[in-house]
This record gives structure tokens, C-alpha cells and sequence, in this order.
């Protein structure tokens, strides 16, 4: 298992409300600065009807080797909350609370 961080992220929709929306793995800390600052860099002060935006703080997590190959390549990855599912279900990922 190789270590990444890990950010998980929720989607919020004016009339459907608040809903799960997987998560964001990194390389590295400053990786996943950078990753946010370009999704929250290109926003303005107008909320719009639909949009994506990260829960509570990174924490630690360990991943399977394939993934972490790709991970490798793109410095960050979003999965979607069916994505993240599956790697829990089948062992892929593991992780506790601590935070980074």
C-alpha cells in the first residue's frame, strides 16, 4: 500500500441539496493545494445552482499499487463517490483520521 491524501468532496445542488461526490487523492500536500486552488481559483462571488466543494480536512490514506501508478503520472485524481466505494469494498484503499 503506498501513501497519498486523501479529500473527500460534496456536491451541493439548490433543489436537490447536499450529496456525497467521492473523493480527490494526491501525491502530496502541496499537490493537493495546488488541485484546489485551480477548481476554487476560476469561482466568483455568484453561488451557482450546482457546484463541488471539499469536506472537513485531508486526511492519510494507502492505496493499491495500479492506482498508485496513475497517481504518479497525474499528481492528483477525483473519484467519484461510486469509484471510492469500490476501492473500500474491495481492500484498495484503507485509511483512518489523521489528519495531514
Amino acid at each position: 500500500m503506498n501513501k497519498v491524501i486523501l479529500q473527500f468532496w460534496e456536491e451541493t445542488d439548490k433543489h436537490k441539496g447536499i450529496i456525497p461526490d467521492g473523493c480527490s487523492l494526491h501525491i502530496d500536500t502541496e499537490e493537493r493545494n495546488e488541485y484546489l486552488f485551480k477548481i476554487y481559483m476560476n469561482r466568483d462571488d455568484d453561488i451557482p445552482v450546482v457546484y463541488d466543494r471539499i469536506v472537513g480536512d485531508s486526511v492519510i490514506a494507502f492505496i493499491g499499487d495500479n492506482i498508485y501508478e496513475s497517481l504518479k503520472v497525474n499528481k492528483s485524481i477525483k473519484l467519484s463517490e461510486n469509484e471510492y466505494q469500490n476501492l473500500i469494498k474491495f481492500e484498495e484503499m484503507l485509511f483512518n483520521f489523521i489528519k495531514c
